[in-house]
């Protein structure tokens, strides 16, 4: 088991600080991983690698032809030979830029192509994951990984194959070019870079662990940054603001310090080649040289040498720099692994359709655990089709860790749950989902038009539709104070809404969803008395066509239930209708006592004031 620990704290406001387990059964994401994708780009990759092989011939023989033009010139030969020489030398040049081009495009195709595929593939699977995943790795850091790391695959490809192909054939029609003109010096040469080139590998291994702790810092940044922004209005309110600004301070420098370490030892491992290069290019002018003045070689022959020589740098210099991309990407891509991880939640070969769900519900004596202490015990429960359900009791009791089975949020540790019969565990989530609508009491809504946080990706609704719901959820009363009515932007997180409004969005969201089952989880809590009057009058009609659940806290708005289930410490303690609960003086009985106390002692301050 892998720990990964990410600590995020704004001022003295801890907002994250977890120890995240990483199973060690995780698919892991390795270079191999990465390979599945590129295989997919094959004939852009072979493209890319044949056009870079032919223009890293075309280009390791130009300085050849160099040599041999500087000896006809020496030599005195016909000026129409050297013409010819110049003009092959042309060719060359022409074939070697268009040669690049076409590797360029090519690799080109190959980066961008396997980053959208990886991104997209990433993200899909993300959004299939438990909610339990999203508890323990911060929003910042997740965004991190899906930038950042992924920028490392298209750096990597975009290099490695617009100059991976053209410099390792290069190199090697270079040497045996070389040891044609003169094997003895080609041997001092290639021992010497082959030397340098093994030294910066093995330095380059060290590198990796620098760079994963690099990228672990940026995480670290990015959750600050996006619990910062997240949660400004408390922020603000306890007056933090020096203190997150000191937080950033302190991380952000910690991020600088590592950047600086790692690259303080990187540095020296890129120039290594080119250090190496100019120290090879000295061998070579003082024996190059010797050998050219005892006429061992000619000048042209020496000239050739001098010029290998650069483009040898300039090669191993770009080798050196794939081989250090290739290492900091296997850094970044290991931190993909979290994201691929295996939902526990999800459909297996023997799920099944849920076709024409009619809301039939059955809890047979369910019961869920967290840390071997029971949250819910020993529930059994029949919601027949079309029925309303109200669910009260004490904070804390599990009302909303009840409707949340229901979806399977999460799984009962024992019993199960039924839906027209069946098993949720063996229902397709898509189906089983698509048949539920769960208005929860903190909405989320998308920063989108208004409109668009209704219809929440459904095309197929009209605007008759949209409409009908705005006006069940009462929201139309205050489309009239919005900017640009149903086309308003409501901001991050709905932060252009009051919090009434907001969930007045969540319940018209559901409404148009026209879902089989109908779970309001305290949907009207920040709603005023009438306006929570009138959307319960508009949803009765809502409610007669479905299996509805209602989650409430006052007992004006479950009174009308046609079932009311009282829960206390995870379990159902009373069951049945209004009247029949005030009947039996229970905790129901005391819970309307209360309440109507409270409400006789509002309406008396309204009058003194």
């Amino acid at each position: 088991m892998l720990n990964l620990r990410l600590t995020v704290n704004i001022g003295s406001l801890h907002l994250v600080a977890a120890e995240i387990p990483i199973p060690s059964t995780l698919p892991e994401a390795n270079m191999r991983w990465l390979g599945r994708f590129i295989t997919q780009y094959r004939f852009a990759v072979f493209a890319s690698l044949v056009y870079g092989a032919v223009g890293g011939i075309t280009l390791a023989l130009e300085p050849y032809y160099i040599g041999v033009i500087v000896d006809h010139v020496r030599a005195g030969v016909d000026l129409g030979e050297i013409t010819r020489d110049v003009f092959l030398l042309l060719g060359l040049a022409v074939v070697t830029v268009a040669a690049f081009f076409g590797q360029r495009h090519y690799s080109g195709l190959v980066a961008y192509g396997v980053q959208y595929d990886v991104r997209r593939t990433i993200f899909h699977h993300m959004v299939t994951l438990d909610q339990g995943f999203y508890q323990r790795f911060p929003v910042g850091d997740l965004i991190s990984r899906m930038h950042s790391d992924l920028e490392w695959i298209w750096r990597l490809l975009a290099l490695g194959f617009t100059r991976g192909g053209s410099s390792v054939v290069g190199c090697v029609v270079t040497f045996v070019l070389l040891g044609m003109i003169n094997l003895p010096l080609t041997l001092v040469v290639f021992i010497t870079l082959a030397i340098s080139t093994y030294f910066q590998m093995r330095a380059g291994l060290a590198l990796i662990k620098l760079s994963e702790d690099v990228q672990d810092q940026a995480g670290v940044v990015a959750a600050l940054v996006q619990d910062a922004s997240s949660g400004i209005q408390t922020i603000k309110t306890f007056g933090r603001e020096t203190h997150v600004s000191q937080k950033f301070y302190e991380e952000n420098r910690e991020y600088r310090r590592r950047w600086l370490y790692f690259k303080r030892r990187n540095e020296p491992v890129g120039m290594l080649p080119q250090m190496i290069a100019h120290l090879t290019t000295g061998i070579v002018v003082v024996f190059g040289g010797s050998m050219a003045l005892s006429g061992q070689i000619t000048i042209g022959n020496f000239t050739q040498f001098l010029l290998y020589l650069a483009m040898i740098s300039n090669v191993l210099l770009q080798i050196g720099t794939i081989y250090q991309r290739f290492q900091q990407t296997r850094g970044a891509i290991k931190r993909l692994t979290p994201l691929l991880q295996t939902p526990e939640i999800r459909d297996t070969d023997a799920s099944v359709p849920l076709t024409n769900p009619k809301g039939n519900i059955r809890f047979e004596n369910v019961s869920l655990k967290a840390a071997d202490k029971y949250l819910l015990r020993n529930i059994t429960l029949d919601i027949p089709a079309g029925k309303v359900v109200g669910v009260v009791g004490p904070t804390g009791c599990g009302k909303t860790l009840l409707v949340s089975l229901l979806a399977r949020v999460m799984d009962p540790a024992e019993g199960k749950i039924c839906i027209d019969g069946r098993d949720v565990r063996v229902i397709k989530l898509e189906d089983l989902r698509q048949a539920i609508a769960y208005v929860p009491q903190d909405t989320f809504l998308f920063s989108l038009p208004l409109h668009e946080n209704v219809r929440m990706g459904r095309p197929h609704l009209d605007e008759e539709e949209i409409m009908r719901a705005v006006h069940i959820s009462r929201l139309s009363n205050d489309l009239s104070q919005l900017p640009d009515g149903m086309d308003t932007m409501v901001g991050e997180k709905g932060v252009m809404l009051s919090g009434g409004q907001k969930q007045r969005v969540a319940i018209a969201r559901a409404v148009a969803h026209d879902p089989a089952i109908l779970v309001l989880d305290d949907a009207l809590s920040s709603v005023d008395t009438q306006t929570a009057a009138d959307i319960l009058h508009d949803l009765r009609d809502v409610l007669r066509s479905r299996t509805s659940l209602i989650i409430a806290h006052r007992i004006a708005t479950v009174k009308d239930a046609d079932t009311i289930i009282v829960m206390d410490n995870g379990r159902i303690i009373e069951q049945g209708t209004h009247a029949s609960l005030i009947a039996q003086e229970g905790m129901y009985a005391r819970m309307v006592e209360r309440e109507l106390k409270e409400d006789a002692n509002h309406h008396a301050e309204e009058i003194m004031a």
